[in-house]
């Protein structure tokens, strides 16, 4: 008896070890893996475990069974065969005509999109944004309204809940859902060898499973890059997103016991316990109270489908409006596209601003699509960029465990203070209180930079490609564009285009 007992507190322990597993951007610490291990990094309860923060088993039906990730830098392109790892680097020679490495684009329309219901004010509700160790995060949150049925938590005023959603061209006849939005700084991804300061992941789940599509539709990720010149402007949307990542943290450091930071962010609402505040920070003080309905991070479509497929079950649900799977049918693209132009003559500096940068909108989750200003995009076939990378090549079904890519070919252009806020954010983050490993203590699982201490990387190192990361670059020869940027882009030579002036704004290269 006593000998089973011993044995089954080891295994308990061994099992509470593993749950504590994280990953990390530079090495590898007991069990806080660095890039080359995180091959390591196990989750043997999915409510308890660390290491793996998305449920990227997206698709109905699909078991989750194991820890994907593989060690395929750049450069060592023969060490691991045919691998789906990511992220890579992106090349436009894939779209010109007789080069080696060229694949052509099948898809014939641009990506369009519907936002979801929940607005700017419930996600704050909701506690929708949180600092991750990997990212700055914004959540679809969820709700269970039955036992073990989720629908997402955000209504409209008829009371009707609809997913964000995004349609793919070429093999996707069913609509991909938003669950969640992911910043890394810097980028992940590059193109043609830059890297850039920034990258927004839209990850998405698919709406139906293999048995109704006919064919593995597993996960999609939207991807947006960031880049800051010597004197561009602030992106004025990504400043309502940071004030709300401030707030966030304010929010961790008071139930930790610690002061605010010091550091104020203009427009942003000044958090100043601890502090001597002065009479600028005083009259700032204009913030409207939102009450949480939550105090811990929601659920996202991601959790939900990867608690199913760990404890090997269905039990647990996601439901959708009928809307959210139906074709839309005449919507006038057109007028969407007039409407945005519109919308951003009319921000012209003479509205008044609001704390917070509450003046700034409306949003919509797919503010990104919407300010990057191209249709145009890579496409391949990848992994998750975070363990368990999941994304595993199969001979014989290149779309089982795929995670399909689209990566437009424009950044949206920010400002260097906003670049310096967001590793700091990431940089400084304080665990919250509930943390099983490091309560209340510093924790972020970026690798700082040594050239520029307060500079950090929460983005995994370039891996090399294979024939099976299916690369393409869909440009204007694919389809014309509703936006007047990409119309005038297209204008230029090919390679003109492609390579000395490869963005709807002027620079030259890359």
């Amino acid at each position: 008896l006593m000998a089973c007992l011993v044995l089954s507190t080891a295994v308990t322990k061994a099992v509470d070890d593993a749950n504590n597993d994280r990953f990390n951007y530079d090495k590898t610490s007991g069990n806080d893996y660095g890039p080359p291990d995180w091959i390591n990094v196990q989750c043997p309860d999915v409510d308890q475990c660390q290491g793996w923060p998305d449920g990227w088993e997206t698709a109905i039906d699909w078991k989750l069974e194991e820890n994907s990730c593989r060690w395929c830098p750049k450069g060592d392109d023969h060490s691991c065969g045919n691998h789906h790892q990511s992220p890579i680097d992106l090349n436009r020679s894939r779209a010109i005509e007789g080069h080696e490495f060229s694949n052509k684009c099948i898809d014939v329309h641009w990506m369009s999109y519907f936002d979801s219901t929940c607005d700017v004010k419930r996600l704050q509700q909701l506690n929708a944004f949180s600092i991750e160790r990997h990212a700055l995060k914004i959540a679809q949150p969820l709700e269970e309204f039955e036992p073990n049925k989720f629908r997402l938590a955000c209504k409209n005023p008829n009371g009707r809940r609809f997913w964000g959603k995004i349609d793919f061209s070429k093999g996707f006849s069913h609509w991909w859902h938003l669950s969640h939005i992911d910043f890394h700084v810097p980028s992940e991804h590059s193109q043609n060898g830059k890297r850039y300061e920034g990258e927004i992941h839209l990850y998405h789940f698919y709406s139906v499973n293999a048995t109704v599509a006919g064919i593995n539709n597993e996960m999609a990720s939207v991807t947006i890059f960031l880049e800051a010149y010597e004197y561009t402007a602030d992106y004025d949307m990504l400043n309502r997103l940071i004030c709300q990542w401030r707030a966030v943290e304010d929010k961790t450091r008071e139930e930790c016991d610690l002061p605010s930071v010091e550091q104020e962010y203009p427009g942003c609402f000044f958090h100043s316990r601890g502090h001597a505040v002065n009479s600028t920070a005083q009259r700032n003080q204009r913030l409207r109270s939102i009450k949480s309905d939550i105090h811990s991070t929601p659920l996202t479509a991601h959790d939900v489908i990867l608690d199913n497929a760990m404890r090997r079950s269905g039990d647990k649900t996601i439901h959708l409006d009928e809307a959210d799977l139906e074709p839309v049918m005449d919507y006038d693209w057109d007028g969407f596209i007039d409407n945005l132009y519109q919308s951003s003559e009319r921000s012209d500096g003479s509205h008044r601003n609001l704390i917070n940068y509450d003046h700034v909108g409306p949003y919509s989750n797919y503010f990104a699509l919407m300010d990057v200003r191209t249709e145009y995009y890579f496409r391949y076939s990848g992994s998750q960029t975070i363990p368990p990378c999941y994304g595993k090549w199969y001979s014989g079904n290149n779309r089982r465990q795929t995670n399909h890519w689209r990566v437009m070919k424009d950044p949206i252009r920010v400002s260097k203070r906003q670049v310096r806020e967001m590793h700091r954010l990431l940089r400084e983050r304080i665990a919250p209180r509930n943390d099983p490993v490091n309560s209340c203590g510093r924790d972020s699982a970026g690798k700082v930079d040594p050239e520029n201490p307060s500079f950090i990387s929460v983005a995994r190192p370039l891996q090399s490609t294979s024939q099976v990361h299916f690369k393409v670059f869909c440009e204007c020869e694919n389809w014309g564009s509703k936006f007047l940027e990409d119309r005038e882009w297209c204008k230029r030579p090919k390679l003109e285009r492609f390579y000395d002036h490869p963005y709807n704004y002027r620079t030259e290269g890359f």
